[in-house]
């Protein structure tokens, strides 16, 4: 896991030095320039396999005609090295970054098919004077680019690109309000003009006059038609891919654990990374005082079940604060998420362990979340109040409405058009009037639906729903949060739900076979057999967040006042400071329709802005 970066078209590296600077965490065992006449690369690496100098980047292949800098992992990658040794090709290390470069020296572009992994890479060819770069499947590893009049920058994140100082810091209104909408910045934009994230299962080629993006993979259905007699076999081949995908995740020359809420995505990888291991397994869970937020007895009992190496991070308010300016340091782009992944990441890293599995992907893939079941009802009804008006009832009822869930159902109904609507309106933080009010010129069509929204190809309501979270949901908070704050404490995350074998063939499933009738995510409590204990599997859904609410009206009560103030927020743009504050003191009043997301929302910009935009620091 690594930091990576580079320019065509400029004459000095020290740009690229300086984007190495700004991405240590994610790299700090060592870093590397390589420069010719058209191309300058960067890295900064984490090593996890290959622990020597051979595995340094940017790194060439044996005749020097193409270097590459690379980011992620190719679980399948020692299968990959033989398959071409078979055909002629030597290698010097044991690297799987190695073999991407020979891979893309065997195939070209094709290259993107072999590969099973994480990943963000770009390959400087020689020959071709052609700069190629991918970024994985399901935007687990980030790409962010620059292009102006021939020239062209890319890096892992967004404040790398800033510290080249050759862009400039204008906001990028739009996508500002998409962020306070939705509370993650959505790709492919980012919140500085000009620059954009390269889209997951993308990739791209430039020659130093031309670029050009492609994607290489998406999520399809190919199945129109399904036997319910096959459901045995789907169980045991979704068995058989997850148990591979959770033991190619083993492969590592550092210590590694694993993330453990108790719930059943992370029991589960547990259970099979146990049983494909013979070492004892490191598994860490966050517990609360808060007993309605805490699951930490469930957590100690699967670690208790399979002989692992238990810790517990105990979290307070007050030790959320300390930690508040790290945090928000970490942010390459604000997000209401990742405080939590923070705070593990930083407790896995300072416990030694370098590389860390996690359950990202499960609930999105098999249909966990409480919207897999409410919304399809929800839409049935639909049909009933689509009335001329809806407008106008909206904004006569919204302002007496003081409940959160009430006033997102009466947006629902007067709303919402079909799935997608309601889709969006489930991931909203705030609602498209309250972010005309913050930001003015709010455009309702662009930021409540979103053009990411309207390829939604499935029949199946479910499996609509799921595409929704894995195309923007995942990659755009969940996984862009948990590589930020991961790799700020220099710790490796994988997923193996996320291996995109498993994705496909679960999207060859009817909806209908995922969601309940006998208990939570059945396909996957059934495809682990006797792996799992029942009372982890049947009890309800809790979801890991921290106890915001409570914090940010209790400890963190005092650091809200001020960063809220409105002489603090003066001149952060483009915000409204008299709004922003009147937000947070309706939210303090007692049944207040606004929630702690929306105050987190907040916080993140203002932070993001003032370090980002002003370099203001704590």
């Amino acid at each position: 896991m690594c930091g990576i970066c580079g320019t065509i078209g400029f004459d000095s590296q020290d740009m690229v030095s300086k984007m190495n600077a700004a991405m240590i965490h994610r790299g700090p065992d060592s870093a590397g320039i390589y420069r010719d006449k058209v191309v300058c690369l960067g890295h900064t690496r984490l090593a996890i396999i290959d622990l020597s100098s051979l595995g340094n980047q940017p790194m060439s292949n044996n005749d020097e005609s193409l270097w590459i800098t690379f980011n992620g992992e190719i679980y399948n990658f020692i299968q990959l090295k033989d398959e071409l040794i078979a055909k002629g090709h030597s290698f010097r290390s044991k690297t799987d970054t190695e073999v991407v470069l020979h891979l893309y020296e065997e195939f070209g572009i094709d290259c993107l098919k072999y590969m099973r992994g994480m990943f963000a890479f770009a390959v400087w060819d020689k020959r071709r004077d052609i700069l190629f770069a991918a970024r994985d499947r399901l935007g687990e590893k980030p790409f962010f680019y620059y292009y102006q009049n021939g020239k062209f920058i890319f890096a892992s994140e967004l404040k790398a690109l800033v510290a080249s100082g050759q862009i400039k810091r204008e906001i990028n209104e739009n996508a500002v309000r998409g962020y306070l909408t939705y509370g993650a910045v959505q790709s492919p934009q980012s919140l500085i003009k000009g620059i954009y994230q390269l889209l997951p299962g993308h990739y791209l080629t430039f020659n130093g006059n031309k670029l050009e993006i492609n994607r290489y993979w998406g999520i399809y259905s190919s199945k129109s038609h399904y036997s319910k007699n096959k459901e045995q076999d789907d169980i045991k081949e979704i068995h058989d891919i997850l148990g591979q995908a959770v033991r190619e995740r083993l492969t590592s020359d550092v210590p590694l654990g694993a993330f453990l809420s108790g719930g059943i995505d992370s029991s589960a990888l547990v259970a099979l990374m146990q049983k494909n291991s013979t070492r004892v397994i490191n598994t860490f869970s966050v517990v609360f005082e808060e007993a309605s937020f805490d699951e930490g007895k469930f957590s100690r009992e699967i670690a208790s079940k399979y002989g692992c190496r238990h810790r517990e991070i105990k979290l307070k308010e007050t030790e959320l604060l300390q930690k508040i300016p790290a945090i928000f340091e970490a942010m390459d782009q604000p997000s209401i998420d990742g405080f939590n992944s923070y705070i593990i990441s930083q407790a896995v890293k300072n416990a030694g362990v370098t590389v860390a599995v996690s359950g990202l992907g499960g609930d999105e893939l098999f249909g966990g979340y409480p919207l897999f079941k409410t919304l399809p009802r929800i839409n049935k009804l639909l049909n009933y109040f689509r009335i001329f008006g809806r407008d106008s009832l909206f904004s006569f009822f919204s302002p007496y409405i003081k409940s959160r869930g009430y006033l997102k159902s009466l947006f629902s109904f007067l709303k919402c058009n079909d799935l997608r609507d309601l889709y969006c309106m489930q991931r909203m933080v705030f609602l498209p009037h309250e972010v005309n009010e913050i930001v003015s010129g709010f455009d309702f069509e662009d930021n409540f639906r979103g053009k990411a929204y309207n390829n939604l190809f499935l029949n199946d309501v479910v499996n609509q729903l799921s595409y929704l979270e894995m195309t923007n949901y995942l990659p755009n908070m969940l996984l862009a949060d948990t590589d930020r704050m991961s790799m700020a404490n220099s710790l490796e995350v994988r997923a193996p739900f996320l291996d995109h074998k498993l994705v496909e063939k679960l999207f060859e499933i009817p909806g209908s076979l995922k969601v309940g009738r006998d208990y939570p995510k059945r396909l996957l409590v059934k495809a682990m057999g006797d792996l799992l204990p029942e009372n982890i599997y049947q009890r309800p859904k809790q979801g890991f967040v921290l106890p915001f609410d409570k914090w940010l009206k209790g400890g963190l009560r005092d650091y809200c006042e001020i960063t809220l103030a409105r002489n603090n927020i003066k001149d952060v743009y483009p915000l409204n400071a008299q709004k922003v504050n009147k937000i947070w003191t309706t939210f303090l009043k007692r049944g207040s329709q606004y929630n702690y997301s929306s105050i987190l929302s907040l916080l993140s910009y203002i932070n993001w802005y003032k370090r980002n935009v002003l370099f203001l620091a704590d």
